[in-house]
This record gives C-alpha cells, structure tokens and sequence, in this order.
C-alpha cells in the first residue's frame, strides 16, 4: 500500500466541514495509501452529507468505522468515529468494517478519565487485522457488511449496522424493572399523575389481532410509529396532562400541563425521546414535537397487556446506544428494516394486577410515610 495518514482532527473550524479535511487528506495520499482519522460523527450519519459519502466511494475505499465512548475527548461529549479509508480507489463492492468501542480502558470520574477494566481496543485491533487479510471475524463487536449496500449514501455509523448484542435474562430482567420503577418515580416527583392514570390501561388493545409471540420484525411491524404534536410546554398553561419530553428522569415527563384535545394521545401508549430513551406512559398525555428532537410514541398493532408494554420498552433502551444527537431516533431511523426487535416468546398477562391501583396505592404510601412523627 502508499502512504499512510494518521490524523486526529477531530473537529473542524467555522465554515470548514469536517468533509472538506478528509477531502483535501485523502487527495494528499498516493492510491492505495491509508487514511485514519478521528472525525466527529455527524458526518456519517444525517442527510445533509448523503451526497458527499456516496460521491466519496465512487472516489475511494472506506475500509472501516470505529464509534468511540462519547467521553473520550472529555470535556466534549460530542460522538466521534475513527475512519479507515484507502485513497483512490473507487470501492465498488468491497465489504465494510463495523465496530464499536464503548469501553477504551478508561472512564470519567470526578472530572477527568481514570483507567478500567475490560478495554475494548486491542480486541477491535485484532480484529480489523484479520479484516484485512480477508479472513472471518471472530468478535462480538465487530462486523462486516458489504460495501454495495451503502452505494447511494446510507450510513456509515457503526450503530446502523452492528447486530444487538445478546442480552442476558438478568439484564432483561433488570431493564424491565427499570421501566416500571420510572414510572413509579415519575409520581413521586408529579404525585397528582396517579390521578390521571388510565383505571383500564393494559385492555384498550384488547380488541387488536392476539400478538404474535417470538417473532423478530422491524418495530413498525409491532407499532404505528407516530411524532409527538406539541410545541414546547412554556406555550401551555398548567393543567392535569402529562407533558413529554426528551428527557430521562421521570419517566421523561416534565410537568402537568393543558393542551388541545388533538394533541393529546389519550389511550397512552410508549414514548421514544430522540436520544433513545423509551418509557410507558399509562396516562393521556401531551407529547413534544418539533421535527428531529421530537418524542415519537409507539401505538400498539396488537393486544399488548402492560407486562407486553414494559417488555418492548426494555427491548427499545437496550438498543439506546445506536442513537446520539447526531444521530437522533428519528421515525425513519426507528423504522428501518435492520432495527429488529422479538416479541416474547409467551404471553406476559398482567394477571390480577392494575397499574392504576397499584400507582394510586404507591401515593398514598408516599403521603403517609412522609409524615411528620
């Protein structure tokens, strides 16, 4: 192979897009000669710079793509990915490397990254070595896809491509209990939410087609994906719906406010902020528009009982890490066809249980433990 260039930007300057410095680096090499570079990841994921990326691989050879910790150039937090490029040779149908380090040795702590256990980058290493010799990968954090299917712009992000990893019963265990435990601290911070709780939520789908059990889909197959249709809650009075927004904590509700009738989705339903974070709403509620940081809420296709609610709400923030502000869970990224998810594999009833009692019990429970003694 040519030259080499090893380059660690990662960021450009005003009115010089990340773009323009990969251009000028991969002209500046001999054919065949390798780029690497630290770029920020925006580039490779919106649709602005469609164009560019599919124009570049009739130019070039994309080699691969490394998503980095988005904590590694502390104090920014902004997303990076290392890209390995070969110059001037178009790639035709070359197969892609894909990899994600989310452990680089080292964390933030108290204001700066102290070292850890479990690094990732010599497992990664190892294995675009073996890329390169055309030889199988054999790794949990890397993959290869083929360079065709990305011909007319799609996306370079690693979180497009990489394959979910397999989760435990104890980690699925333990993200579900995360579900409902949001929910329950959301009316510890709104205790008038348990009001407003649906006393029938869990039998609205009752009447939809029985859902099909240990099925793997896209989640458009499982959901009617929609946008939230609210402008910001400071356009609103208070009032007693629910306001969602994209936040984590409480469940991502940000307060009780008034709405019009039409921009409330009143059966409740699952709530998917921009940045992947997805929560059970069993209340109406009002839920944030405004194109690509709006909430999107999923309505269920099938009869869901709520224990089949929090299921798919734990699969959804397992796969959380596929989405960073520069790559936002858009409804089209959402809907793609390689964003699968698998229905359990039995009906999870809810049994005698009634989130609504069980809400409105948990207040009480609040207001009476929190009494002076």
């Amino acid at each position: 192979m040519g030259f080499y260039a090893k380059l660690n930007p990662p960021f450009s300057q005003d009115e010089e897009p990340e773009r323009m410095f990969i251009h000028t680096a991969m002209d500046a090499l001999e054919p065949d000669g390798i780029l690497a570079a630290v770029v920020y990841a925006g580039i490779f994921a919106d649709d602005e710079h469609r164009a560019w990326r599919e124009s570049f691989l009739r130019e070039h050879t994309l080699l691969g793509m490394i998503s980095l910790p988005e904590d590694i150039f502390y104090p920014t937090a902004a997303p990076t990915s290392i890209m390995i490029a070969a110059a001037q040779i178009p790639h035709g149908n070359k197969k892609v490397f894909m990899s994600r380090i989310w452990n680089d040795g080292y964390e933030k702590l108290k204001g700066r990254r102290v070292p850890v256990p479990g690094g990732q980058l010599s497992e990664v290493a190892s294995a675009f070595h073996t890329f390169l010799k055309n030889k199988p990968i054999k790794s949990q954090i890397c993959t290869t896809i083929d360079g065709n299917m990305m011909a007319n712009g799609e996306e370079w992000s690693p979180q497009l491509w990489l394959p979910q990893p397999q989760a435990s019963q104890a980690e699925v265990k333990a993200a579900q209990e995360n579900v409902l435990q949001s929910i329950f601290r959301c009316v510890a911070h709104h205790p008038d939410m348990a009001d407003v709780v649906l006393p029938n939520f869990g039998n609205q789908y009752s009447k939809l087609p029985p859902l099909p059990t240990n099925k793997e889909e896209p989640l458009s197959f499982f959901f009617d994906i929609q946008n939230g249709k609210s402008s910001g809650i400071k356009n609103y009075q208070e009032g007693a719906t629910p306001y969602v927004s994209s936040g984590d904590a409480t469940n991502s509700v940000i307060g009780m406010t008034t709405g019009p009738g039409a921009e409330i989705f009143k059966t409740g339903a699952i709530t998917l902020t921009a940045f992947g974070n997805a929560a059970l709403q069993p209340w109406p509620f009002l839920a944030r528009g405004n194109g690509g940081s709006s909430v999107r809420v999923l309505i269920p296709k099938f009869n869901m009982s709520v224990r089949e609610l929090i299921w798919f709400c734990a699969q959804l923030n397992m796969q959380r890490w596929r989405f960073f502000y520069a790559r936002m869970a858009i409804k089209g990224r959402i809907s793609e066809s390689n964003f699968k998810f698998k229905s359990p594999k039995r009906r999870l009833p809810d049994n005698a249980n009634n989130i609504a009692k069980k809400l409105k019990k948990f207040r009480q429970t609040l207001k009476t433990e929190s009494k002076l003694w």
